[in-house]
């Protein structure tokens, strides 16, 4: 790199810098936190909206396939989005989404109509988790460390707490469980001082929106569909219509390389290996989430003392992302990330042994520290190598590849859990974590790759 790229790189991310506040790691984890609720806490209500839907299994994951589509595809839309018009109108049209998905459940009479407001809930809770990563991007660098410390720590105590609030939300209605992410919204007077408005909004590529969502919604459909054990043939067709707009929009991206979707982020080592870390972390964290209610139910544990056991992995997954913040000032991340992910696989494979609480609290707590750690670093990594002009689109990206991650994680966790049983499952899945471990361990230490330039 240049010193006269160097010096307009530096100017150019001072004038993107977000203004000065008190606390804005606390802040941005309290607006991206709730969305982790609308996976762990929704499971847990849903048998009953079976029971007042008059649905069946198959039909009712839907709710669950609905989020995590969505919030893929509110994820990449609005990181992209925060870049061209800025953070403000995105938190604002988050706000809208997240109310009108809030009200849909609150008021659905079926299961289409529960699912139409989870989709809208998800897509809000996206652009907020968009949001809230594109501002920690864009942190003063003096303020930066610290706040994405603080940041990873409240994602782990969300991830803990998920169960929980789930199990106490069902106490009061499986409609409050359901509508649990709305509760970003509560973060929105916090955040608001942290966002900056563009004076001129640049245009937008529509089309490039559009592929890219459908990218995005095959993507996690293709995972689900193969979670539930759909025919071969939709799974096939769904992952083949996805490789289809996947290859148009590459096209398109390399012909229009200032287009929505940014080719010279996609096309980077750093991404890549980035992309692969953080889908192998969150496929190991959605595969225990999936595992440990079915593991600790045959235990006879209720839905309340599965959220008790799990509680603790709170406290001790936020001091691990704490001190996984701090071991990274003295060392380079990537070998933070690798202890953490290897960690993690480590307590899988533990747990595929002891598949008793104390093994499967192992786990989730491994779990909820080393998603936070992924997310803490990775958000670190695209600030070190993407250009303030496209930063908040590489972090959608991002997010993107961890959900998806996450799918193949639940998809791998429920293909092997009939055939082969629990403890095959989660010795299988573990393979996730160990290779996020040795795409971290790649991750540059320095930013050798040359900056994504936006015209």
């Amino acid at each position: 790199m240049t010193r006269q790229t160097t010096m307009l790189t530096e100017e150019a991310d001072r004038r993107s810098e977000v203004p000065i506040a008190s606390g804005p790691g606390w802040r941005l984890g309290v607006l991206y936190g709730p969305a982790v609720y609308g996976v762990s806490a929704a499971a847990v209500a849903l048998p009953d909206a079976a029971r007042h839907l008059h649905a069946s299994g198959p039909a009712l994951a839907w709710i669950l396939t609905a989020y995590a589509v969505g919030i893929g595809v509110g994820a990449v839309t609005a990181g992209r989005v925060t870049d061209l018009w800025g953070s403000r109108p995105v938190m604002l049209i988050a706000v809208t989404l997240l109310t009108a998905g809030a009200l849909a459940c609150a008021v659905a009479p079926n299961l289409a109509a529960v699912v139409t407001g989870r989709i809208l809930l998800a897509v809000g809770s996206g652009a907020a988790q968009a949001t809230a990563l594109a501002t920690a991007a864009h942190l003063p660098a003096s303020q930066r460390p610290a706040a994405l410390a603080r940041f990873g720590a409240c994602l782990a105590v969300f991830s803990a707490t998920a169960p929980l609030a789930g199990a106490v939300a069902v106490a009061w209605s499986w409609r409050v469980a359901l509508a649990l992410p709305v509760l970003s919204i509560a973060a929105i007077p916090l955040c608001w001082p942290l966002t900056t408005p563009r004076r001129h909004r640049e245009p937008l590529d529509w089309l490039g929106v559009g592929l890219l969502a459908v990218v995005a919604a095959g993507l996690l459909l293709t995972a689900q569909t193969a979670a539930q054990h759909t025919s071969a043939v939709t799974i096939t067709a769904a992952a083949a219509a996805t490789a289809a707009t996947g290859l148009i929009l590459a096209i398109r991206s390399r012909r229009h390389p200032g287009g929505f979707v940014l080719d010279g982020v996609l096309s980077a080592a750093w991404f890549r290996r980035a992309a692969l870390a953080g889908a192998g972390v969150y496929g190991g964290l959605f595969a225990i989430l999936y595992a440990a209610p079915h593991l600790l139910t045959k235990l006879g544990y209720g839905t309340t003392h599965i959220g008790l056991l799990l509680l603790p992995g709170a406290a001790v997954g936020a001091a691990l992302a704490r001190g996984a913040a701090a071991a990274a000032r003295r060392m380079p991340a990537r070998y933070v990330l690798s202890a953490a992910s290897l960690l993690f696989a480590g307590t899988l494979c533990y747990a595929a042994v002891d598949t008793g609480p104390i093994g499967v609290a192992a786990a989730a707590t491994a779990a909820f520290a080393a998603s936070a750690i992924a997310q803490m670093l990775l958000t670190a990594e695209a600030t070190k190598h993407a250009p303030p002009g496209c930063r908040g689109g590489a972090i959608g990206l991002l997010t993107l590849a961890t959900f998806v991650g996450g799918g193949g994680g639940t998809a791998l966790c429920a293909a092997l859990w009939q055939p082969y049983g629990p403890a095959a499952a989660l010795a299988i899945t573990a393979l996730l974590p160990a290779a996020a471990a040795a795409a971290a361990w790649r991750l540059c230490p320095q930013a050798t790759d040359t900056p994504t330039q936006i015209d």
